[in-house]
């Protein structure tokens, strides 16, 4: 699961420390002792008396694990650290890590910063903020999102979570205990084989898992979504949707997830006539011909166009009504099957 925001730690920390009346952390000299090749400049330290564990700590402070070794250099990583302890979390010699909406340590202000990109040395534009800890040939990004875990961003990005964490050397290994939200992860890398998916389809990505292996076209879910929205725009049913898409909730459709791709057609699968738009409300979704309507037309003049009964038309185009008086312009009717 991804870490804490930070106002949220923030609150945890305040709750823990009124509970069993730790120090305050944000002080300029050290309560216990302390690493002697601490940088002199020091200028915040965190006395670890609070019960709390260091990646949480981590997380409050906004600093990386390289970042606490690189100035407690007595501890290699979060196992070597120990309570009624001082550690020093914030030196001049280095800066400390700002995301996108980011907040200066410890107030209740936050400052917007426009978001950036680096170009690392293989020509890679590397957006941000990015999680400490990316390997330096990385190609392909994913922005982290509230409640994520490596398992589905594995599955989504086709790649496995042994992968993620070589390619990720800060997420907390394959336990993932230290991704961060909102923060970009690597999730490919230059000469890496891309998952194959055996039927010569390249498949967008992120793609929610469950997907079926023959699938060849795709949709990306937007807010707002419905199954039956989809499977109309798509020309297939929900229950298709829900063959081709096994975790999405089946045919009551509750676990679509919004900014994923899911399959809407397969390999061998019959083409649907795609459905001009607009159309209205309830034409049904098996319709093969198509008719646009013009200001003034009447039924009687559609009908009689395309050589159909009335009473096929109304229940081609339920919203037209049972007298055929609620028929839009500049809208397409069904007109057969």
């Amino acid at each position: 699961m991804v870490g804490l925001p930070i106002f949220a730690a923030i609150g945890v920390f305040a709750a823990h420390s009124a509970a069993i009346g730790v120090k305050r952390f944000d002080s300029s000299t050290p309560f216990y002792s302390h690493d002697p090749n601490t940088p002199a400049d020091c200028t915040l330290w965190w006395n670890s008396d609070d019960g709390l564990s260091c990646d949480t700590v981590l997380t409050i402070v906004g600093v990386s694990v390289g970042q606490l070794t690189a100035w407690n250099p007595s501890i290699k990583s979060c196992t070597d650290w120990k309570a009624d302890y001082s550690y020093c979390v914030e030196s001049p010699d280095s800066s400390i890590l700002t995301t996108t909406s980011t907040t200066s340590k410890l107030v209740t202000t936050t400052t917007e910063v426009p978001p950036t990109t680096t170009t690392p040395g293989n020509g890679i534009t590397t957006p941000q903020p990015a999680q400490p800890g990316m390997v330096d040939n990385c190609n392909r990004f994913y922005k982290v999102k509230k409640d994520d875990t490596c398992a589905n961003i594995a599955a989504a990005v086709g790649v496995t979570i042994a992968q993620l964490a070589t390619w990720n050397k800060e997420i907390g290994g394959t336990a993932c205990t230290g991704i961060w939200a909102d923060n970009y992860i690597c999730t490919g890398v230059i000469g890496g084989t891309p998952t194959d998916p055996g039927n010569g389809v390249a498949t967008p990505t992120p793609v929610q898992p469950g997907m079926v292996t023959n699938c060849n076209r795709f949709y990306e879910v937007e807010t707002g979504d419905t199954c039956a929205s989809i499977a109309s725009a798509a020309g297939v049913t929900v229950a298709q949707l829900a063959t081709w898409n096994t975790q999405i909730g089946g045919t009551v459709c509750t676990g679509m997830w919004t900014g994923y791709n899911i399959c809407t057609g397969i390999i061998g699968g019959t083409a649907p006539n795609p459905t001009p738009q607009p159309i209205q409300t309830g034409m049904v979704a098996n319709c093969k011909k198509f008719h646009l309507v013009k200001t003034g037309e009447s039924c009687d003049a559609i009908i009689k166009l395309y050589a159909i009964t009335l009473s096929n038309f109304i229940k081609w185009n339920p919203a037209a009504g049972a007298s055929c008086t609620g028929l839009w312009a500049n809208t397409y009717a069904c007109v057969g099957l």
